[in-house]
């Protein structure tokens, strides 16, 4: 699905299909959480209790005030003139407390990031593509203070574990040649300096549902929804996504 959309985009910029370079709009909306929120079993920790605590969130479904969903990824892939940052921003993934901070991080492509141990235990990240689960990187932090710059070349989500705390998971979502933005705690995102045209605009969520396999947990399938929208130049386009 992911590389229809992409070649789908591709073919619209050698076509022309309205977008106009220079000429930029916003995209700003939100995810929100309708109805119940389901109750999030915490992960008994059995081990490490000292710095890990006994009971440990897998932050699958964080709901904030108005239903606002924390930690989803909005982006529109395919574009080939995304304007270079001035000042590129520095990527961090904080293990502390036996987990990942924060839980999902944007990462422009071609970007670096740095995965820092901040417990005095050994930490071990384990990256995969989330596609297909197999390995991207694994990076040993066995002593507090270490760091890990890690770059990943090619686009797309990735799933950090550590292999030594199993319920400790993250995610990074490397842009590629498109816009990505993860949204805030009150379910909003932002999307700037998009050439004017027609998309279709993606949102991703990990999905909330886990069991235990052997002591380990195991996540559900991510939730994927899309729509089409209309970038003006000078203009805001909302658009909002409702998972239930």
């Amino acid at each position: 699905m992911k590389t229809v959309r992409a070649v789908t985009a591709m073919f619209a910029l050698v076509l022309g299909a309205g977008l106009v370079y220079g000429q930029t709009g916003t995209v700003s909306g939100t995810v929100k959480f309708d109805g119940a929120v389901p109750s999030m079993k915490p992960y008994k920790v059995t081990y490490n209790n000292d710095v890990c605590g006994n009971e440990a969130s897998l932050d699958r479904l964080v709901v904030g005030k108005g239903g606002g969903v924390e930690y989803a990824v909005v982006y529109i892939e395919g574009l080939k003139s995304k304007p270079k940052q001035v000042s590129p921003a520095k990527y961090v993934v904080d293990q502390k407390g036996c987990s990942y901070q924060p839980h999902v991080l944007v990462v422009e492509h071609g970007e670096e990031f740095t995965v820092a141990n901040m417990d005095p235990l050994f930490h071990n990240v384990h990256g995969y593509f989330a596609s297909n689960n197999e390995t991207a990187f694994n990076i040993a932090e066995p002593v507090k203070g270490m760091k890990a710059v890690q770059k990943v070349r090619k686009p797309g989500m990735y799933l950090m574990r550590c292999d030594v705390h199993p319920w400790m998971n993250a995610y990074v979502y490397v842009a590629g040649d498109g816009y990505a933005a993860a949204t805030d705690k009150n379910g909003e995102f932002t999307l700037t300096d998009v050439p004017a045209g027609k998309y279709e605009l993606v949102m991703w969520h990990e999905g909330w549902d886990t069991k235990d396999v052997g002591g380990k947990p195991e996540f559900s399938k991510p939730v994927e929804q899309t729509q089409e929208i209309t970038v003006t130049a000078g203009k805001t386009t909302a658009a909002d996504f409702t998972l239930k």
